[in-house]
């Protein structure tokens, strides 16, 4: 039997996000991590909001949020609230409900720069790097990374073209001419003798030609 395509909304919503998430995620350890530190720096909260008033966004959930931001390479809060607003893993991650509304972009910008542009960035950060399961994977290696292979939403108006060496003699071995070297002239190239590998064009045999006889007058010619 053929089911019907049909869709009908319910009045009510039983879908739990917990169970949702795989329990593999890699956001899941992320997620932990991330809590633990959080919980550390509650009182360091309180102390930078007002104890009445309008209730802001809660601090815990613009850091998950902007950490979804930078972990999955969203270019804008726009764009982050909109996918968001859709999928309920990252509804999961920042501890938003099915039925919760995402904020406005520039309410979230504002709230997100005013929390993070005092110190609480930095003793969130800190905090992070020494949890417990964070501290062991931190090394004082040196390494190295190709620039080449990161990713960056560059603008292309914001490129800037090198300037070109004026010195001559820089050129590698494999490096192209810098166009310093003489270039022949328009009338050199039309004196230059022809190619003698050069084939005349193909004509009809049937076209009527003329050729010069030797006292100087033309005279038709059929081949």
């Amino acid at each position: 039997m053929r089911g019907s395509d049909q869709v009908t909304g319910s009045l009510f919503s039983y879908v739990d996000l917990e169970v949702r998430i795989p329990v593999r995620h890699p956001l899941r350890k992320i997620r932990a991590v991330v809590n633990d530190a959080l919980r550390f720096l509650n009182a360091e909260f309180d102390r930078l909001y007002a104890g009445e008033g309008r209730p802001s966004i809660v601090p815990e959930r613009l850091i998950r949020a902007s950490l979804l931001q930078i972990l999955y390479s969203i270019r804008s809060e726009r764009q982050l609230m909109e996918q968001m607003d859709y999928k309920l893993l990252f509804r999961w991650f920042v501890g938003l409900g099915i039925d919760d509304a995402v904020w406005v972009p520039t309410v979230f910008t504002k709230n997100r720069d005013r929390l993070l542009t005092t110190d609480m960035s930095r003793k969130i950060m800190a905090a992070i790097l020494a949890h417990r399961e964070v501290a062991p994977l931190l090394s004082d290696d040196h390494f190295s990374v190709d620039g080449t292979l990161v990713k960056a939403w560059a603008s292309m108006k914001s490129f800037q073209p090198k300037e070109r060496a004026t010195l001559g003699g820089d050129e590698g071995p494999g490096d192209p001419p810098d166009g310093s070297a003489p270039r022949t002239s328009s009338s050199d190239q039309s004196t230059a003798e022809p190619d003698p590998m050069t084939r005349p064009t193909r004509r009809n045999r049937n076209a009527e030609s003329t050729s010069v006889a030797n006292d100087g007058r033309t005279r038709p010619m059929l081949r």
